[in-house]
């Protein structure tokens, strides 16, 4: 619904950023700071380099805006961010967005900039998809909730395993497990057991032989104790 709503709301107005940069959150799963600074320069071949955010503070009483080259989960020290792949989706999105920002000559290094080439903020952002929501009828609470129905309704049904889902969200495979996987059903269950039984079903039908010369399920392999050496075996003596 959102989806449907802002496409023809971008094609209806002069100019609309937040609305693009609506359409490219519900398709990436980004974070709503890592929207505003990004650059055109990020993007690349294809994919999206995250890798940045837009951040604020209180400056003399006036809340100001400033750039932080690494991402939320970088905790202030550069990892290279994350890349993202560019989806025919996105490349619709970006590609519609360039091409109206070079009709109505803006030059801007920011990908969602205003008229003026000044970035867009995260404030602006939030309350033009909290008007979105409320105008559909929606309790989409925040753009947090794009991250999780992309990872539970995209990712997880791809079959895409939580580490690369925590790797394109930007978080760790624990974050995407506990609070972005929403919980399936017993349908979920039975599907799990039938692929659980299948494989059991496999690994009796071609039994691996192990070192013993016996078949079993699994390949053993005999370690062999180490020895502890003489400094060691002092050191303990002590404890």
């Amino acid at each position: 619904m959102i989806r449907k709503h802002l496409w023809e709301r971008v094609h209806r107005l002069r100019y609309d950023v937040n609305g693009y940069a609506i359409l490219f959150s519900s398709e990436t799963g980004v974070r709503e700071g890592e929207i505003p600074s990004l650059k055109w320069s990020d993007v690349k071949g294809n994919s999206i380099h995250i890798h940045s955010q837009q951040n604020d503070e209180k400056r003399d009483g006036v809340k100001v805006y400033y750039y932080n080259p690494t991402t939320k989960n970088e905790k202030g020290v550069s990892n290279n961010g994350r890349f993202i792949p560019l989806t025919n989706r996105i490349r619709e999105i970006l590609d519609e967005l360039k091409a109206k920002q070079k009709a109505l000559g803006i030059h801007s290094e920011w990908v969602f900039c205003k008229e003026d080439g000044s970035w867009t903020t995260t404030v602006s952002y939030y309350e033009s998809l909290y008007k979105v929501s409320k105008k559909l009828g929606l309790k989409l609470s925040n753009n947090h909730a794009f991250r999780m129905a992309l990872n539970s309704y995209v990712y997880v049904p791809m079959g895409l395993p939580a580490s690369e889902r925590a790797k394109l969200l930007g978080h760790s495979v624990e974050t995407n497990l506990k609070y972005y996987t929403f919980a399936r059903t017993d349908e979920y269950i039975d599907e799990l057991c039938e692929k659980i039984n299948a494989f059991d079903d496999e690994t009796r039908e071609n039994p691996i032989e192990n070192d013993m010369g016996t078949s079993g399920y699994l390949k053993v392999v005999p370690f062999k104790a180490k020895e502890k050496s003489p400094q060691t075996a002092k050191s303990q003596a002590f404890l």
